[in-house]
């Protein structure tokens, strides 16, 4: 475990140096079918991972947010290059890079990264959660005017986390935000920062939430589908809630309706 987890960390700080290059220069950019930016560093990046573990782990399957190499094997790495291609792409550092290891569709292994914070988040199955060095917990809050609950938000979402979530906000007073990251507002669930993020991607998204589910509960957090289910995370997945674990059932109140 300590050596794929040293290997995702290798992986994530050569990507963040990839993501700050094109920061810097510029980047181009194109629409995928789905109408999401995609950039020549999601690319570049998502081609990198595949080399890599290719290279280092040549019978692992690989799952990728721009492009994959499908093996039959128990043991799966999901990327998302760039989460947060959107505000990535206008200029605003905003945006993380993601890696899980995943065997039989569990997450064991997880990392993400800011390369603008330098901040690394990562944690293994059963061995805690870490900002760097410095183990990291979840808030002990519950739904109050001072709660932060983060949604991630698109028109063709299949479920209207958006129109549930307000609804809480407005009768339990607690505050909502749009960040345009959803694995960076899960690192800060589980940094104690937020008490919750809430995601309606469906297809094709286990890869953002692969490896906020192991940092979010080893830092003594709760990840579950929508509806409060557990999901295999190599497949697709029904959104997902992260949290803090108390604010838990009180979000599926709300977001029960949209099954």
């Amino acid at each position: 475990m300590e050596k794929y987890l040293e290997f995702a960390k290798g992986l994530a700080l050569e990507s963040g140096d990839i993501m700050l290059k094109y920061f810097k220069k510029g980047m181009e950019q194109s629409f995928k079918e789905d109408l999401s930016i995609v950039t020549n560093a999601d690319k570049e990046i998502n081609r990198l991972v595949i080399e890599w573990i290719s290279e280092m782990y040549p019978t692992h399957s690989i799952l990728g947010e721009e492009e994959s190499d499908e093996k039959k094997s128990d043991l799966v790495w999901l990327c998302d290059p760039i989460d947060g291609t959107h505000v990535y792409a206008k200029g605003i550092p905003v945006s993380v890079f993601s890696l899980a290891l995943v065997k039989k569709g569990v997450p064991i292994v997880g990392v993400v990264y800011d390369p603008f914070s330098k901040s690394l988040f990562s944690a293994v199955k059963g061995g805690g959660a870490y900002k760097n060095k410095e183990k990291i917990s979840v808030s002990k809050l519950g739904l109050t005017s001072e709660t932060t609950i983060n949604i991630d938000w698109r028109p063709e979402a299949e479920y209207d986390v958006d129109t549930a979530i307000h609804k809480l906000s407005v009768d339990t007073k607690a505050y909502v935000l749009h960040l345009g990251s959803v694995i960076y507002a899960s690192c800060l669930v589980a940094n104690g920062k937020y008490e919750a993020t809430v995601f309606p991607g469906t297809k094709g998204k286990g890869v953002d939430i692969a490896a906020v589910k192991v940092i979010v509960e080893e830092a003594g957090g709760k990840v579950t589908d929508l509806f409060d289910n557990e999901q295999i995370y190599a497949k697709d997945i029904k959104g997902a809630i992260v949290s803090n674990g108390v604010v838990h059932e009180g979000i599926v109140e709300y977001t029960k309706e949209l099954e």
